[in-house]
């Protein structure tokens, strides 16, 4: 059955299972995404529902090792609303 049949006339609820059936989540995702890639972010994992963006080290300390300079775990809501909150570090 297709996304179509889903939604038309008939049946105006979505498949049972389905997680972000209208894109909602992934639009709201998408904008905030690209506003911290503006902001100097990196992505390093994403879903549709999910991402881990991390600051991008600056000048010579991306050579270094040490603490990461910032990893965030962003997560949208049903009505595609995001929040971000400290990743764990990255295991070496």
């Amino acid at each position: 059955m297709t996304r179509d049949q889903l939604m038309g006339a008939t049946c105006d609820t979505c498949a049972v299972g389905e997680i972000d059936p209208l894109g909602t989540r992934r639009d709201g995702l998408d904008v905030f995404l690209d506003e911290k890639l503006k902001e100097g972010y990196t992505i390093e994992n994403r879903t549709d529902t999910h991402a881990i963006i991390a600051r991008r080290p600056k000048g010579l300390r991306r050579f270094t090792s040490g603490a990461d300079p910032g990893r965030y775990v962003v997560e949208v809501d049903e009505d595609g609303v995001a929040t971000m909150r400290p990743a764990e570090p990255r295991r070496t």
